[in-house]
Parts: structure tokens; sequence; C-alpha cells
């Protein structure tokens, strides 16, 4: 059974995540987001909690196997990618998706196989960091560790001119990171439009050929939100990632996407799907087509939860042995 502590923790994240959701639809996203940044007392509460539960909990109960647990996924799928030559079926796939839709070739390019350069955003303590095959860059909103920086990776400038990283973290260089991470990330924001900036930031500090990697949560089968999936790679592919690798876990979409040499290749794959909506809308979780009943500033929670909240809070915490998050 899980302690009062570990309810109260749970409680609490619980409770930032829906006023978020709550003040975006009564400010507006933008709005949300910025006192959301302001509000440091609810932030480092925030890191603190989260570090616990990862520490704690979700590490000991996914110590039984690498399919529970979403470090070592990525940490496996970038090993075949960049030492066992996946880096090079993913380049070839390219190419024949140029061919098809170009008619051309894509050029050739070379993938870095030391020490790779790993960019975890959102990372509150820096998990990555035990691995010697990574050099890693940690951001996140408060820090919970002292490796990790201060960044807010929605407004962070992003330049080829940018050379050291400071912290608090305003600028990041282009083209430099092998891999960046969004592990329970995207769905912390509370627009699809957010969501599609956060993923645009990637693609522009990724080097080409560099992987993306998202982790989200969903308890369900693995195809009961694929038409949330099928948005996620179609406003994906608009920017020019291509999706190498997928794996639905018990409670986790594990994704890994490519950044395209040629960013038309892409693009034109997404052309022939006859998307009619703006990619920027794509990025949507099942949140947000939740109508709420009261969306004043002042709610601490909604009157009553709805499924799609209970499903997503069940996502996050149902590593918690014996807890129920809605009791």
């Amino acid at each position: 059974m899980a302690s009062e502590k570990h309810k109260k923790l749970a409680s609490f994240i619980k409770g930032v995540h829906l006023n978020l959701r709550l003040q975006s639809r009564s400010v507006g996203a933008e709005q949300a987001w910025f006192q959301h940044c302001q509000q440091t007392d609810v932030l480092e509460k925030y890191a603190e909690n989260m570090q616990l539960l990862a520490t704690e909990f979700w590490k000991n109960n996914n110590s039984g196997g690498s399919d529970l647990c979403r470090i070592n996924w990525v940490v496996n799928q970038c090993e075949e990618y960049f030492y066992k030559g996946g880096h090079i079926n993913a380049a070839a796939k390219e190419d024949k998706l140029s061919a098809r839709y170009l008619n051309r070739s894509i050029k050739q390019i070379e993938i870095s196989e030391g020490v790779l350069q790993l960019l975890d955003v959102g990372s509150c303590y820096n998990p990555f960091s035990s691995f010697s095959m990574f050099e890693v860059t940690a951001l996140d909103l408060m820090p919970a560790t002292k490796d990790v920086i201060k960044c807010d990776f929605l407004s962070v400038n992003i330049s080829s001119d940018t050379k050291t990283m400071k912290d608090p973290c305003l600028e990041l260089p282009s083209e430099y990171f092998d891999i960046v991470v969004f592990s329970l990330l995207l769905e912390y924001l509370p627009s699809s439009d957010q969501r599609y900036t956060c993923c645009r930031n990637a693609y522009e500090t990724l080097k080409p050929g560099g992987l993306l990697f998202i982790l989200t949560p969903d308890s369900k089968h693995a195809t009961a939100n694929s038409r949330v999936m099928k948005g996620w790679r179609l406003a994906l592919a608009s920017l020019g990632f291509w999706r190498v690798s997928y794996q639905k876990l018990r409670h986790l979409h594990c994704m890994a996407y490519r950044k395209c040499v040629d960013l038309q290749v892409p693009r034109s794959w997404l052309q022939a799907q006859h998307c009619p909506e703006r990619p920027e809308t794509l990025m949507c979780i099942p949140q947000d087509y939740h109508e709420y009943r009261d969306t004043s500033a002042d709610v601490t929670l909604p009157p009553e939860r709805c499924d799609v909240d209970n499903d997503l809070l069940a996502d996050i915490f149902s590593s918690l042995p014996d807890f129920d998050v809605f009791s």
C-alpha cells in the first residue's frame, strides 16, 4: 500500500496539471503558461514531488525489465540507432521516400558514433547522467538537482551563434544535439500550439539525422488513441521529422522521430495525406476535447473529474503500487 506521503505527492502533481488546464481555458494558453512560470513556490514543490515519485517509486517498480522503463527504452533505442546500424536503415528509408515523392536522392551525412550530445527537456533530476554514452544537457522550468539548468523551452532562443549555455538558459545552439528527449513533457503543456512549438525547437537544436524521443502516458490499448498519435505524426512531418521507432508499453507511447536530412521528404509525404488541418492544431491530447463545467481562474479542481482526466492521471501514476489516485 502507498503511504500518506506518496498520496500527497501524487495529489499535488495532479492538482497542478488540472489547474494549468483550467487556467488556460480561462485566460488563454499563453497567459496561463506565463503565470504558471511565475509561481516559483508551486514549481519548486512540483519538482521536489516529481523527483521523489520518479526515484522512490517509478525506478523501483520498473526495475524488473527494460520494457517497463522509459529511460531504458530511450537508451536501448539510441544504442540501436547510433551504434548498431539503425541510422543506416533510417537513411535508406528517407532515400526511398525522396525518390518516390521528389525523384531525387538525399545527400549522405555522418552520424555521431562517440559520446552523444543529449538534450533532456523537462528533466527534473537528470536521469540520463548515469549513462556514459551521453553528454547530457538537462533543462527544466524548476530543476530538482544542481546539474539541471533552469530553462523555459517554449521561449528559448535558438541560434547558430550560441556557443555556451548559461544557467538560467535563454539560448541554445542550433544543430548541436544528437538527441532531444521529451519524457512526460508535451501533455504538461495546455495547448496544441505550445506542443508544436516545443517540437519545432527540438528540430532546430538537432543535428540532421538526430533523434527526438517523445514519451507520453496512455494506459489504454495501443490503438485506443491512434487518432491522436496520427495527428502528432502529421504535425511532426510538417516540421521535418520522420518516425523511425514506436512501441506501446504498458502505460506509455514511446516514439523516436528522426530529423530528416531533406526537409521536403516528410513534407511531401504529408502533402500526399491530404490533411486539411493546420499542423499546429494536430498536437492534441484527449484532455483538449473535454468541456469543463467551470473554468474560472480560482478553481482548484473541476467539480467532477471526467474520464479523460482519470485516464491521464492513471497513466502518470500507474506505477505506484496498490494506489488509486482517484480515491
